[in-house]
């Protein structure tokens, strides 16, 4: 009997043990439905809040478009508010002639950091350079306490770059009134060349005779500034000014003359060509201080001068050359002033041509922008010029081919309108002598604006120029890398800064100079300056 009722016992166990197994079992069946079922209600409920994004985003596109759009078909008739195209960089358009390379073109636009600047996070890359001219100040002043018992903060190495200024002045003054001769002497060459036969002996000793005068009006004006400038001993600023002016306007006398002439040239009395009429002198005037290079008889222009505009951009001219002085008072003269008078390691010269990078990025990002936003802009505006793409995206550039188009639109419009596409028509329409011309001329500039003032050649622009940025023009398929690009600048600008600096040290800490005077003007002092000390 007892055994029978375990028995009986065990199966009732062994079927409640079933049972709660069934159940457990039955729960996590549950589980998993309930968890299943709330995955998917999950899945569902992001489905749908990616469709309402999505198509909340593209509401906001369509929208942007409809405005982007508009502002096109209809443009406003403020001055503050310029023409656009679809590709408002785009400064090309086709040319007249046959297989003809694209001609200049002006359209209405503003500067790129004009419109970038209206980004609020754009904007802040501006500030963090202001900031970080205040904290230069402040260090500089601190330290000129520290050291001198008074606040130079700058205006030392200002008085230094600009002594003579009067006379600086005085020279640009002359400069300027020679090339009002350029005018005078074409418009006597234009009229007085119509009088005679197409195939006159007296018409083509009549071009001939203006053509070479013109030559030697331009090798002149080369010559006298140069002359006038050593001979008053005038400072690197001011050198500067005058190189650079000088500079430019021969490159603008150039440019008007090789843009009018061809009209002139071309003219056939008995022809349905109507006869040329000449640039009024009120047209070449507003050329010769337009920000431009390239000739036209008329530019696209605002409907008025915004002057807070003009002064605006003249107090950041101000502020960027003194920002540049104190670079370099507080970041390359402590570094270089040393050199020349004591023995130097390799680990010296190794150190400071890293770390003069920083002071040469920042040279280069912040003289871009003097020079070709606030200056270009101040005047644009006062003459009411109305084409203000002088630069383009340079800082996003991935290679040296993208970098040279895009840096100085400026300077680079007159090298392709009257180097590139020259050079290209003669020498049977081949682009990389037509590239290697204009290389060679834009080295041959770098290093002139540099050799002048300093009072030595030392081929460094040249090198960098045409040895290192010409070849790198042309390795464009293999580099490609933005990173690079700006570790490049800013290696070749710490470069250039410690040899020149090191050079202009070298002989003003009277580094012994070679017997010749001409061979010491293009033997740097600074390869020996160092043998004449004992380590």
């Amino acid at each position: 009997m007892s055994s029978v009722t375990e028995t009986t016992v065990n199966r009732l166990d062994v079927m409640r043990d079933h049972e709660i197994g069934e159940g457990v079992m039955n729960g996590n069946a549950f589980k998993d439905v309930l968890r299943e079922s709330t995955a998917e209600a999950v899945r569902k409920r992001i489905q749908e809040i990616r469709e309402d994004v999505v198509g909340h985003v593209n509401k906001r596109i369509n929208d942007l478009m409809s405005d982007v759009l508009g502002n096109i078909e209809v443009p406003s008739s403020n001055n503050d508010k310029f023409l656009h195209s679809i590709n408002k960089n785009s400064d090309k358009r086709k040319s007249s002639k046959k297989d003809g390379l694209p001609d200049k073109e002006f359209l209405a636009r503003n500067s790129l950091l004009t419109d970038l600047f209206e980004i609020p996070h754009i904007r802040t890359v501006y500030n963090l350079f202001m900031v970080t001219l205040i904290l230069l100040l402040f260090s500089t002043i601190a330290s000129d306490i520290m050291e001198y018992g008074t606040v130079r903060a700058g205006t030392k190495t200002l008085q230094i770059g600009f002594a003579k200024f009067p006379t600086c002045i005085y020279i640009w003054l002359l400069m300027q009134t020679s090339t009002f001769g350029v005018y005078v002497a074409f418009t006597l060459w234009a009229n007085q060349r119509l009088r005679f036969l197409p195939k006159s002996s007296i018409r083509k000793f009549c071009d001939y005779t203006w053509l070479s005068a013109f030559i030697l009006y331009q090798v002149v004006f080369f010559i006298i500034p140069v002359r006038m400038l050593i001979k008053e001993n005038l400072s690197i600023g001011c050198s500067l000014i005058i190189i650079t002016e000088q500079l430019r306007m021969v490159m603008k006398s150039w440019a008007f003359v090789r843009s009018a002439a061809p009209k002139y040239l071309s003219y056939k009395p008995h022809s349905e060509t109507p006869r040329p009429s000449g640039p009024s002198f009120s047209q070449y005037l507003y050329y010769l201080f337009a920000p431009t290079f390239v000739y036209r008889d008329e530019y696209p222009r605002t409907n008025k001068i915004r002057w807070t505009v003009v002064f605006w951009n003249f107090a950041e001219v101000g502020l960027t050359i003194f920002y540049l002085a104190l670079i370099l008072e507080r970041l390359v003269v402590p570094a270089y002033h040393v050199f020349g008078t004591q023995y130097l390691d390799r680990k010296w010269f190794v150190k400071n041509i890293i770390e003069s990078s920083v002071p040469g990025i920042l040279y280069f990002v912040t003289g871009q922008y003097l020079l070709l936003h606030a200056w270009m802009n101040a005047w644009a505006e006062m003459l009411r010029f109305a084409d203000r793409l002088f630069y383009k995206d340079w800082w996003n550039s991935t290679t040296y081919a993208q970098y040279y188009r895009t840096w100085n639109i400026v300077v680079h419009d007159w090298l392709y309108t009257y180097i590139y596409k020259d050079v290209y028509d003669i020498m049977a329409r081949n682009r990389t002598l037509a590239a290697t011309a204009v290389f060679l001329t834009s080295a041959i500039i770098h290093e002139y604006i540099i050799a002048f003032p300093f009072g030595f050649f030392y081929p460094v622009m040249f090198i960098l120029f045409a040895g290192i940025g010409f070849p790198m023009f042309f390795v464009r398929k293999y580099v490609t890398n933005n990173v690079f690009m700006w570790l490049s600048w800013s290696l070749g600008n710490g470069i250039t800064f410690s040899l020149y600096s090191m050079e202009l040290y070298a002989r003003y800490n009277n580094c012994p100079p070679h017997p010749n005077y001409y061979l010491d003007l293009f033997i740097p002092r600074s390869w020996n300056c160092q043998k004449q000390f004992n380590p």
